[in-house]
């Protein structure tokens, strides 16, 4: 029984750093100097909510190969990565000065567009098309999601979507032993 505590701590431990890894590569200045991303509380839990999707995206995948074994930590690591992300908007939100009464609704909405971003998110991977069709779905996704009533410049916009292909095709090279020790690696933002 103990040993069972003991491993969902490890693997909220591992949520945890994963996270951290997750909002260090979200908060890349390249993002907002050069690809016009808003550098707002909107804008940084947009890019933390395209790289939480691309990581369970990945972590899902791993679930569908069938010679898996590790099934079970892998949906326990998807389910506390979440909370991880969850956990920080509430106290991030409190932090803000918002009100306790509040928190719970905003977290709410905030999960909401979670949970439908990365359902677009995961349908547009998910084709397996990375044809030009592929790009202009992305695009218009990162348009609405990310850019919302921005217009980025053309240039700015192409190489962040070429950055969510390179980090599409990244992640998928990593394995269940790369999440689960922690040395997931993004690509460069460039």
């Amino acid at each position: 029984m103990f040993n069972f505590f003991n491993k969902n701590s490890k693997i909220k431990d591992i949520a945890h750093g994963l996270f951290t890894k997750i909002v260090l590569q979200a908060r890349q200045p390249e993002f907002y100097e050069t690809w016009e991303v808003a550098d707002t509380l909107d804008g940084r839990f947009d890019l933390i909510i395209l790289h939480v999707s691309l990581v369970v995206d990945r972590l899902e995948a791993l679930l569908q190969d069938e010679n898996m074994t590790h099934n079970k930590n892998t949906v326990m690591l998807i389910r506390y990565l979440q909370e991880v992300l969850f956990d920080n908007m509430d106290m991030s939100l409190r932090e803000m000065g918002v009100g306790d009464m509040s928190v719970g609704k905003k977290v709410k909405i905030m999960a909401e567009a979670y949970y439908g971003r990365k359902k677009t998110y995961q349908e547009i991977i998910r084709s397996d098309d990375m044809s030009p069709d592929f790009k202009n779905t992305f695009k218009d996704a990162l348009l609405r999601n990310i850019y919302k009533d921005q217009k980025p410049a053309d240039r700015a916009l192409d190489d962040f979507i070429s950055y969510v292909i390179r980090q599409i095709g990244g992640l998928a090279n990593q394995s269940y032993e790369d999440f689960m020790s922690e040395n997931i690696v993004f690509t460069e933002v460039k």
